[in-house]
Order: C-alpha cells, then sequence, then structure tokens
C-alpha cells in the first residue's frame, strides 16, 4: 500500500504563557514528544523498514509493498523538528512563508499536488497518533462496502499515562442543527450502516462532533473532492481555520461517519496528552500525562543544548496554572453540558405527560 501523511507542524514559545491556550506555543518538551511518537507510530505499521537481525535464521520478512511518505509542512523558523530526533531523510520538510493558522489549509493544496500517486492520503495534526496496522484496511473496506461518497473517520481518544490509565473519548458535542447549518450534514444520509468486517458487525452513525484532528482519504475520494468547489477553498467559518481546514470541506464534500455500535472504537485515533480527558474525570480518580515528560521539562530546564533553553522559557510554575485554569474550564463545561442533558430530559418528560 502507497501512503502518504502530510502534518502542519508549528512551534512558537508564547511571551505569555497565560494568553494562550494552543498546545503548540505552551509546552515544547511535549510537543517533541508528540512529534516524535506521531511520526514513529505511522513508521511502525506502515514504514518499509521492517528486518531482523538475521534474515537468514528464518524470518518471514515483508511481502508487501509498502510506500511511506511524509511531509512535514511548517512556517520557516516555527518548528522543533531538530528537537524530534527523527532522521531527517525519512521526512520531507516543505515550508510555506504564510499565516501559522492556514497551515491547515495549505495540507490541502499538497495533497492536490501529488494527486494520482498513493493508495491513501493522510492529513493530520502533529499530535494525532495511529495505532491500528489494520488502519487504512479498514478504511479500504469500507469505501468498497459503502461507496466513495460516503468517508468514515476515525474516532478521537487521549490515553491517560498516569495516575488510572484510561482511554477516553472526550470531546465536546456539536448541536445537529449546527451541522446542517454549515452544511456538513444532509437530510439524505442514512442515520446508520452497517456491514460485517472480518465476520463481526460493525455499525456506523455520523459523527456529532466530526473534528477529529485529521482525515483519510483514498485516491478515488481525493479525485472526487478535488472536483467540489470546497476542496482548498479556505473557508474558515467553522470553530476557526486549523478546525474548518480539517473538517469544513470535507464533510461538504461527503457524507461522513464515524464507528458506532458494537464497537465504537473500531477505527480510533490518539490526541497525544490529557488535556482534555483529565477534565472528565470521575470523583477521586486522577487522569495524567506519561510521567517521562516532567521528568524531561526538569532535565531539559537545566540543559544547556544550544536552542533549547528558548523553547524553554515557560516555567514549569507557569505552565501547571495554565493547565489547572484549563482543567477547571473543562470541568465547568462537563458540568453545564450534564445539566442541559437533564434538562432536556425533564422538559420531555413533561411534553410526554402532556400530551
Amino acid at each position: 500500500m502507497r501512503i502518504l501523511v502530510v502534518t502542519h507542524h508549528f512551534f512558537e514559545p508564547a511571551e505569555d504563557p497565560a494568553a494562550t491556550f494552543f498546545a503548540s506555543r505552551i509546552d515544547p518538551v511535549a510537543r517533541i514528544a508528540a512529534v516524535n511518537a506521531m511520526l514513529v507510530a505511522f513508521h511502525r505499521h506502515f514504514g518499509p523498514r521492517r528486518h531482523a537481525e538475521n534474515a537468514a535464521a528464518g524470518f518471514p520478512g515483508d511481502s508487501g509493498e509498502r510506500v511511506l511518505d511524509i511531509v512535514v509542512l511548517q512556517v520557516p523558523g516555527k518548528g522543533i523538528m531538530e528537537h524530534v530526533g527523527i532522521d531527517p531523510s525519512t521526512y520531507t520538510l516543505e515550508e510555506w512563508d504564510g499565516p501559522p493558522m492556514q497551515l491547515g489549509f495549505e495540507t490541502q493544496r499538497v495533497i492536490r499536488e501529488r494527486l494520482g500517486q498513493y493508495d491513501f492520503y493522510a492529513v493530520v495534526e502533529d499530535d494525532m497518533l495511529v495505532h491500528d496496522p489494520l488502519f487504512f484496511d479498514k478504511l479500504a473496506w469500507f469505501e468498497r462496502e459503502f461507496g466513495p461518497e460516503r468517508l468514515l473517520l476515525p474516532l478521537r481518544y487521549e490515553m491517560a499515562q498516569s495516575g488510572t490509565p484510561a482511554l477516553v473519548a472526550a470531546w465536546p458535542v456539536i448541536p445537529v442543527d449546527s451541522l446542517y447549518a454549515f452544511g456538513m450534514r444532509r437530510a439524505s444520509a442514512p442515520e446508520r450502516l452497517a456491514g460485517r468486517f472480518h465476520g463481526r458487525e460493525q455499525g456506523f452513525a455520523p459523527p456529532r462532533n466530526p473534528h477529529v484532528g485529521g482525515f483519510f482519504v483514498s485516491d478515488a475520494q481525493l479525485r472526487r473532492w478535488v472536483d467540489t468547489p470546497w476542496f482548498y477553498d479556505r473557508d474558515a467559518s467553522f470553530a476557526g481555520p486549523l478546525e474548518s481546514a480539517m473538517t469544513l470541506a470535507l464533510c461538504r464534500a461527503f457524507d461522513v461517519y464515524q464507528p458506532a455500535a458494537p464497537d465504537p472504537f473500531f477505527l480510533s485515533i490518539e490526541h497525544f496528552g490529557t488535556r482534555y480527558a483529565r477534565g472528565f474525570a470521575p470523583p477521586g480518580v486522577t487522569y495524567g500525562d506519561p510521567p517521562l515528560l516532567s521528568l524531561a521539562r526538569r532535565a531539559a530546564a537545566g540543559a544547556n543544548e544550544v536552542g533549547l533553553g528558548d523553547l524553554l522559557a515557560v516555567s514549569d510554575r507557569e505552565l501547571n496554572k495554565l493547565m489547572n485554569e484549563r482543567d477547571t474550564l473543562l470541568g465547568e463545561l462537563s458540568a453545564l453540558q450534564r445539566s442541559r442533558s437533564k434538562l432536556f430530559k425533564t422538559l420531555l418528560r413533561t411534553l410526554w405527560r402532556k400530551a
């Protein structure tokens, strides 16, 4: 299988960390770890370099053709790829001298320029991790089963790696009428699809929040999308330019689905860290990041490596303060969502009794 991965990468330390919520500006150690994990995950499951210490000892080898090309799209001088630890020969660094918030739209240009060269085109934010070796096989099966006009998005989750290990799908729900208003859902799209993958029944439903930090299209789907008026239109009306570039045009061009019962994690993608999941931890439970991150921050703060000191200008105290404030906001949002759900159910019961 021939796969192209395009990621838009940006890092610039914030002068005032309390004034921004963008992870690409407040925590360089976590950003280095995230980018490394993203690149390594693609190479682990889909890369061409697979061998044993002694192939002559009976190692079966790899009989299939594996092509994995990775393009890192970056604003000149606004990144940390030199610290990520990945051999630069294993990816292509393409610079685009424009507003960083527009990088997501430029990924669409990059894949259009390579149309016809790959089986699948993956565009991901630089902290999104694919762990499923059957990821693209499932996408190919879905396209064969339901047609190229319907597109499958993975379920986005975060994995707590300290405190209580937990896999958490925590992401705000968007009202259905808003999705219709943006043209991101159509009344003609079935509310449920079902098929059998490897002998097991699997259902799919339109997502309540289609923004997952990336998208994956086959060559046939990309050709279909490029021929629509929405491809590379730079419409940033959905949440913001980064979210719109990953989601808005895609949902206008396809009927988009995500896995549903019996296995919502049938196709999934990890968002590095626990920035959102930690706000949904039950009372007495902590969802935390990998403990090595805090150790690395303390070690790097005392290092004299050229260039890294500037990236670590944000102190642990300031960073922890910001994260605590964010956790409070996420907790309040979760409480509001629960209250809204209870109010809606009460209203339905009242109307039912009156009827």
